[in-house]
Formats: C-alpha cells, structure tokens, sequence
C-alpha cells in the first residue's frame, strides 16, 4: 500500500515538474486583442470628452468677459468707482478709475481678476480659438479660422465683422482696448483670425 502511494507520490511531483509555468501564446493574445478593442472605444469617447470641455471652457471665458465689459460700462455711465478703480498703492501709470470715463480692458481684467479668462486659447479639431469682442453685438466669443470661414467654438461659421481681438500679440491682455460706457470698443482697430 505505501508502494502504491509512494508511486502516485512520485508521478504527482513528476507532472508538477513538467508543467509549462506562465500563459500560452493563445492566452496572450486574446488578451492583447481584447484591450485593442477596449482602446478602440475609448480613444473616441475621451477625445470627445475634451474637445466638449474645452467648448465648455470657452463659451464660460466668454460670459466672464462680457459680463465683466458690461458692468464696466454700466460704472462708467454712473461714474461709479465702487469697482473699477485702482488697488491701493498703484503706480501713476497702473492708475485707473470708472468716473475718468474711459477703462481699458486691462484695467477690467485687473479689477475683476480675470486675466487667465481673457488669454486662455483653445484649439479645438486643429483650428486655434482666441478671445474677440463685437462690437455690433456686444458679445465676447472665442473665434477662429478654419481656412475657409471665421468660426466660433462650436465650429459654425460666424457672420459677425465688427470684432476686435482682445489679447495683444504676445498673448496678453490688450491694454489698448478701452471702453467708455458706450459699449463699444476704441483704440483698436476690427480684426478677425487669420487663415490658418
């Protein structure tokens, strides 16, 4: 009896000894052709993601902007500096205050802090998006040019032609766009993007 067992003892521990440890070339790939086809669902589905929060982002720069141009103008006509007006301390030339009649855009971004909202860029399916303000609507929309057309963010065509682009060329803040309670822009001239 421990013969037999010593037998089966010995052909257990000989099995265990030739078994191949680790997975087969079958098991692999059917691993790596599964995560292939979960890779080809995601990538889509992710990419979509990001281009619907960058449009998000933008539209929300938008609002921020306009909202802040809108009350600007709004304590221009009431001469009210409850706002718009120098922090303590500023230099002479970094003076500003609603009652003067005239605010820049600098002076807005400064006073509402919203500077990253006025020079933040998106680009979108290839096509580069700033900051414009139109002077016709009064609105502030983040455009671009897809070679053929001036496009907004949600990539139709914009008809807008009074707009000004409201950063300057090193992708600031332009100092140049003032406002004076009328709504519209002066001290720079209409522009829309460039073709790409």
């Amino acid at each position: 009896m421990n013969e037999i067992q010593a037998v089966k003892t010995a052909k257990i521990e000989e099995v265990k000894k030739n078994s191949k440890k680790g997975f087969t070339l079958v098991e692999l790939v059917v691993v790596i052709a599964i995560l292939a086809i979960l890779a080809a669902i995601a990538i889509p589905v992710v990419s979509s993601t990001i281009t619907s929060s960058q449009r998000s982002s933008a539209k929300s720069n938008a609002q921020t902007i306009e909202v802040a141009i809108k009350e600007a103008d709004a304590a221009i006509s009431a001469k009210d500096d409850t706002v718009f007006v120098n922090k303590a301390g500023a230099a002479a030339a970094d003076q500003f205050k609603a009652s003067s009649g005239s605010l820049t855009l600098k002076n807005i971004t400064d006073a509402k802090a919203i500077d990253s909202a006025v020079t933040a860029t998106y680009q979108i399916n290839g096509v580069n998006y700033s900051a414009y303000y139109d002077n016709a609507t009064q609105k502030v929309a983040f455009l671009g040019n897809d070679g053929k057309n001036v496009v907004n963010v949600d990539g139709t065509a914009y008809t807008g032609t009074d707009t000004v682009l409201l950063t300057d060329a090193k992708g600031g803040v332009d100092a140049a766009v003032k406002f004076n309670g009328t709504g519209k822009v002066t001290g720079k001239a209409a522009s829309s993007p460039a073709k790409k």
